[in-house]
């Protein structure tokens, strides 16, 4: 069915920044100092840009439901097509335990208790019972038609906002500070320090702020003339991420005291900013309390999203009867109840790992490293089905003809893939030296094992695991 043309180009552009207008990731950036600059450019010219470009043409050429997974499986066949699905499921499981960590943190702000915010084992219980409570609640009502919009104006875009303003009040009034992580400003801080390899990990936790750049592709058949607007939506979307994040980013390194910021505590910065610009106490309470409602809203959203993905798959007979059981309301229970387990069991690494920032951020990696696999498919998918299906009308193409920018761009892809996947298995610079083998260890076993089970299943499928009609 014909998709109607009516977004506008700054429609467009204003649904590809909701994907990734989000306060979460502030502090990761802000903790490279001068640095984020690069590493920034870097996320949004190697890593971004690439990755949303292809999954125009994909997307405007195959435009079944089903995204990425169905690109992969024309390109690669069903195998690589099931892996596909499959990871974009599995990485949620490292991905809302990172996001659910931040409910706790946020609470304890929330009731005046901030020492909480440091506590593992509250943060601990908090996931579980946080994601517990939204699975529940989403078997029950549907939780992202009655809390979706409101939820992410509340809690995503007026703090982000609030933020940004605050942020540059400070600087104006301060100037920078020599205590912090910007502090005296000199040329060579532009880049990353090949002295400190550790440091480098956190590319992969900014490159994790466009990570499911692909999304926004699906709106590529509804915007008149995609071939003009739709790379003009896509690049000034991201040239205006790269800016908003960038202040943000900036702002909150100025003001937090070199060696203290704390990744997974976005109340910080506010705190810091409210105290000395002389607001109410009251009003990091309620920022606090604002976020914390867009995170339980985010929460909710991945609750049903990717499992509804992957029973479509299951029903085409990748995987047994049982994935495929539904309850009365069409909730795929089967997934839904292993993901909360699954993250019930992982989010363990907050008792394990001592230090929730540590923690936090070994989450964001390891969500970076499986999502990078996915977007390797892509790219290998994108410039396969040039050749093996030139005949598919594709709205918005890389290049007028022939298919030399799509090797660049395929090959641009594969370059941040690989150069990602080398940054993240460096233990990062806040982990003791005696957790780096540990570190090592769980990031590539957790890649081997979830890619692994995938692969297995699907060797040992069989005709009759394909749902009768």
């Amino acid at each position: 069915m014909p998709h109607s043309k009516n977004l506008t180009l700054f429609g467009l552009i204003g649904i590809t920044m909701a994907f990734f207008g989000t306060v979460r990731s502030v502090p990761t950036l802000s903790i490279t100092g001068w640095t984020q600059i690069f590493y920034m450019l870097v996320a949004a010219i190697l890593f971004a840009l690439p990755i949303a470009l292809m999954s125009a043409e994909l997307s405007t050429g195959f435009p079944e439901e089903g995204g990425p997974q169905v690109w992969v499986k024309n390109a690669l066949g069903q195998k690589w097509g099931f892996v596909t699905s499959w990871l974009l499921w599995v990485q949620m499981f490292f991905g809302m335990v990172m996001v659910a960590s931040t409910v706790g943190i946020l609470l304890g702000y929330v009731i005046n208790v901030p020492e909480l915010s440091s506590n593992n084992y509250f943060i601990f219980t908090v996931i579980l019972i946080s994601y517990w409570t939204v699975t529940l609640l989403n078997l029950k009502f549907d939780m992202v038609k009655i809390a979706g919009s409101w939820g992410a104006i509340i809690g995503v875009y007026i703090p982000f906002v609030i933020l940004v303003v605050l942020g540059v009040i400070y600087m104006f009034k301060n100037g920078i500070q020599t205590d912090s992580y910007l502090g005296h400003f000199k040329a060579s801080e532009l880049l990353p320090n090949l002295g400190d390899l550790g440091s480098l990990t956190y590319l992969s936790g900014i490159i994790f702020i466009f990570a499911g750049v692909e999304i926004s592709s699906v709106h590529a058949n509804e915007i008149e003339n995609p071939k003009r607007n739709y790379p003009i939506a896509v690049i000034a979307s991201v040239i205006l991420l790269v800016i908003f994040n960038l202040i943000a980013g900036l702002t909150v390194s100025n003001a937090v005291p070199m060696g203290t910021l704390e990744l997974a505590n976005i109340t910080q910065p506010y705190m810091i900013f409210s105290e000395n610009l002389g607001l109410p106490p009251i009003f990091v309470n309620i920022i606090s309390a604002m976020i914390l409602i867009g995170v339980l809203v985010q929460l909710s959203a991945w609750v049903l999203g990717p499992s509804k993905s992957m029973i479509k798959v299951a029903d085409e007979g990748s995987l047994p009867p049982f994935f495929q059981k539904r309850t009365k309301k069409n909730i795929p229970i089967t997934f839904v109840m292993i993901q909360a387990i699954v993250i019930s069991i992982v989010s363990v690494l907050y008792i394990v790992v001592p230090d929730v920032n540590s923690a936090f951020l070994i989450m964001t990696i390891t969500t970076t490293i499986l999502y990078c696999i996915v977007y390797a498919l892509i790219a290998i998918s994108a410039i396969r089905l040039r050749y093996k299906m030139p005949q598919v009308k594709r709205s918005f193409r890389l290049g007028s003809n022939g298919n030399g920018l799509m090797w660049f761009v395929s090959l641009l892809s594969l370059l941040s893939v690989a150069i990602t996947l080398t940054v993240s298995l460096i233990p990062p610079s806040i982990l003791d030296p005696g957790q780096y083998t540990g570190y090592i260890i769980f990031q590539v076993a957790a890649t081997i094992v979830m890619v692994g089970i995938a692969l297995m299943i699907n060797k040992l499928k069989k005709p009759s695991w394909k749902k009768s009609e």
